[in-house]
């Protein structure tokens, strides 16, 4: 279900002192280019900053919109244009002592995969001057200019202006909205098969999953994912039949990092893409548009997805994607009764996409080797469900709340209570919670 754009969340936080109008400006001009261009000059006329982060969130950055009004100069004359720009103040503190993939994927991978894309032209990811913008589809916000320094900024286009808008996270996605999310993770999958393909050695400059070597207890983000299993084994024993289910789960938050890093294994997979690494609701927004029906009603539906946030992308199985949205993202009904569609719609997407890229029958992956790939990362779809989920659920109010109160009301949520109660009994099926893993034997969706 889309939010709308009146409920945007927005604080009177006021940008940092390097953020300003000069920078947007030396941004604006990285991007002028041409022969219609006597120099790169753009003067800023007005640059108003609005912070849009939701206040109290867990947030790994400060974002902000840049509303511009300025003229560039053109055959040295002015010209007025204005624009709207979303600036990413990535946070650098104690806890942030690695860095991520997101420049290279910035500046070089996705850039590269746009390409891929856009050679298939039904496809209409490319920059044909006859195809409107809000027409074409996207896979990333165009990036004008990023940094990585004694601070990590990236200066983005603004994907409101194109008609997307954000997801409402407390009901989940419905099905339509989910086949659109699973057609644009296949492009994006596909695109990155090809792009490792073409470039080798790029690929081979990402770091690992940020997961990959566990969860430090002391970080940030250990600090709030043990609290957080904490919380949800209080809440899951209280319920009639989950005892055994809530005793797995202690045994299972004692050994959480030894089972992560053992999911995380790349050679454990046999199908490997570049995954976006955080597919949560709150980095998708979806493009609504008209349709027709046969009885010549007009229906507003999803047409577009796009992606946020590439802080968490890198080289690893499809299931992870896959599980990370099942487990945080589509609603529970669409789930009890779709999930084995979805799969379905994505696996036939990924093949035409890479059939398109003039892969041959014996490249493509098969049902059982996708199958058998999501089910190895059912883990990942735990890990999701009790700490990613929460986390995207969570409203305003609540997220200032003190750290023991906020976990509390993030469990008590109608949302995440409804998906416990139907994938913990699911992942006990599987064997996800066993103490000995089970043998695989590719069990239904």
């Amino acid at each position: 279900m889309l939010q709308s754009e009146e409920t945007e969340e927005t604080t009177t936080k006021a940008p940092p002192a390097y953020i300003n109008a000069n920078y947007i400006r030396q941004a604006l001009e990285c991007n002028v280019s041409g022969s219609m261009y006597d120099d790169k000059r753009i003067n800023v006329l007005e640059c108003i900053f609005q912070c849009i982060n939701e206040e109290g969130a867990n947030n790994r950055s400060d974002l902000y919109r840049a509303h511009v009004k300025f003229e560039e100069y053109r055959l040295g004359r002015p010209v007025a244009d204005n624009t709207t720009l979303i600036v990413k103040d990535v946070i650098m503190d104690a806890a942030t002592k690695t860095t991520t993939n997101e420049l290279v994927m910035f500046q070089h991978v996705l850039p590269r995969m746009k390409r891929i894309l856009s050679e298939i032209p039904d496809y209409r990811y490319g920059t044909d001057k006859y195809v409107s913008k809000k027409m074409a589809l996207k896979l990333f916000a165009d990036c004008l200019f990023c940094e990585r320094g004694i601070r990590e900024i990236y200066v983005l286009e603004d994907l409101q202006d194109l008609d997307y808008g954000p997801l409402e996270p407390r009901y989940g996605l419905d099905l339509e909205e989910s086949k659109i999310v699973m057609s644009k993770l296949a492009d994006l999958h596909a695109a990155s098969i090809q792009y490792m393909k073409e470039y080798p050695n790029g690929a081979a400059t990402l770091l690992p999953s940020p997961l990959a070597n566990g969860i430090s207890p002391t970080s940030r983000q250990g600090v709030t994912a043990f609290e957080g299993m904490r919380n949800a084994i209080k809440l899951v024993e209280q319920w009639t039949g989950f005892s055994g289910i809530a005793a797995s789960m202690r045994i299972w938050t004692e050994n959480f990092n030894e089972r992560l890093t053992q999911v995380l294994r790349r050679r454990r997979c046999r199908f490997n893409v570049i995954n976006h690494g955080e597919l949560c609701t709150k980095n998708i927004l979806i493009r609504l548009g008209v349709q027709e029906s046969a009885d010549l009603k007009i229906l507003i539906v999803p047409k577009d997805a796009v992606f946020l946030d590439y802080q968490l992308s890198f080289v690893g199985s499809c299931g992870y994607d896959l599980n990370v949205f099942f487990y945080t993202s589509v609603s529970v009904e669409v789930l009890k009764l779709h999930r084995h569609v979805l799969l379905r719609h994505y696996h036939d997407r990924l093949k035409e996409t890479l059939k398109h890229l003039k892969f041959q029958e014996t490249e493509l992956p098969t049902w059982q080797t996708l199958m058998g790939e999501v089910y190895d990362l059912e883990f990942i779809g735990y890990y999701a469900l009790l700490c990613l989920l929460p986390l995207s659920c969570i409203d305003g109010a609540a997220s200032t709340e003190e750290l023991e109160r906020k976990h509390k009301l993030m469990y008590e949520n109608q949302r995440v209570q409804e998906m416990l109660r139907y994938g913990l009994p699911r992942l006990t099926q599987l064997g996800v919670l066993d103490l000995v893993p089970r043998e695989r034997d590719f069990p239904s969706s």
